[in-house]
């Protein structure tokens, strides 16, 4: 059968170690926050989530430009960890994570299941998104995802709003609205900012998001999207040079499947505790069944 449970603790460790085909695989993770390609990363700002998509690092995504249309990333886009595509007949697993980094806050481990990117912080009219431009390929249900507004470009100074203007929810609901996220000025308009934002009351999540809006022009046009993601981790460092560790040894059912196609765009937001830009290191390690 295509991915089979892992049965016990006796067949985890087993896996883990090479054994029954397991194909235990390390990425490597480093992330600079200093630079962005040629441009300087994004300002962090304490209490406040940056994406770390277009950081220089490794694997590496130097340079790498914003989406214009709606896209569905999987293991071979850059700024993803590019883990391997599992063998025939096998589901790819995330056993665990060691991080370390020059300053305090959290690293969040999430699958980017579509973005798309061009919308304009001037205009107040729905702007289309058509994320994804087919049904999600990972989490179908929509059960846990989250939608970010994602800004690429820095948009204005003046302070606003903005929303999921029509979105489908996991229940299937179509034309559905999110709740209004501060959008514009101060801490909500810089470079690799991510803005999460509140679904309508009573939703688990989404499956497709159709159109946003902005409520007010921000002054500047900028650049920003919305991204589709799965949050998987969120590991906090809480001390700057000190290692931090996840292990989905104990999580029930084991580690975690990473989708039905195991191509998951693993990508990592960084969750300051200040101002400064961090540098992260680690590892993130997978198996097989």
């Amino acid at each position: 059968m295509a991915g089979e449970a892992i049965l016990d603790l006796s067949d985890l460790i087993n896996l883990a170690t090479g054994g029954n085909g397991g194909t235990p695989e390390q990425i490597n993770l480093y992330k600079s926050g200093l630079q962005n390609g040629a441009a300087l990363g994004g300002t962090p700002v304490a209490g406040r989530l940056h994406s770390m998509w277009r950081w220089d690092g490794c694997p590496a995504a130097a340079g790498q430009t914003a989406p214009t249309t709606a896209a569905v990333p999987t293991n071979a886009t850059d700024g993803s960890l590019k883990q391997s595509t599992p063998g025939s007949g096998k589901k790819k697993r995330l056993l665990g994570m060691v991080m370390t980094g020059l300053v305090a806050g959290s690293v969040i481990l999430y699958d980017r299941l579509g973005h798309q990117g061009g919308l304009s912080g001037t205009t107040t009219t729905a702007q289309t998104t058509n994320l994804p431009t087919s049904a999600l390929t990972r989490y179908t249900s929509g059960v846990g995802v989250e939608a970010w507004a994602e800004i690429y470009a820095i948009v204005g100074t003046t302070g606003t709003t903005v929303k999921l203007s029509s979105y489908t929810d996991d229940a299937g609901n179509t034309g559905q609205a999110s709740q209004l996220v501060t959008f514009g000025a101060t801490n909500a308009r810089e470079q690799d900012r991510i803005l999460p934002i509140t679904l309508a009351t009573g939703d688990k999540g989404v499956r497709a998001v159709a159109s946003v809006q902005v409520t007010a022009t921000t002054g500047t046009a900028g650049n920003f999207g919305v991204t589709l993601a799965y949050p998987l981790v969120v590991l906090p460092i809480p001390v700057p040079g000190v290692g931090a560790l996840f292990s989905s040894f104990l999580l029930p059912g084991g580690p975690r499947d990473l989708g039905t196609n195991s191509d998951a765009a693993l990508a990592t937001a960084w969750f300051a505790n200040g101002t400064t830009a961090p540098q992260l290191f680690g590892s993130v390690y997978f198996l097989e069944k």
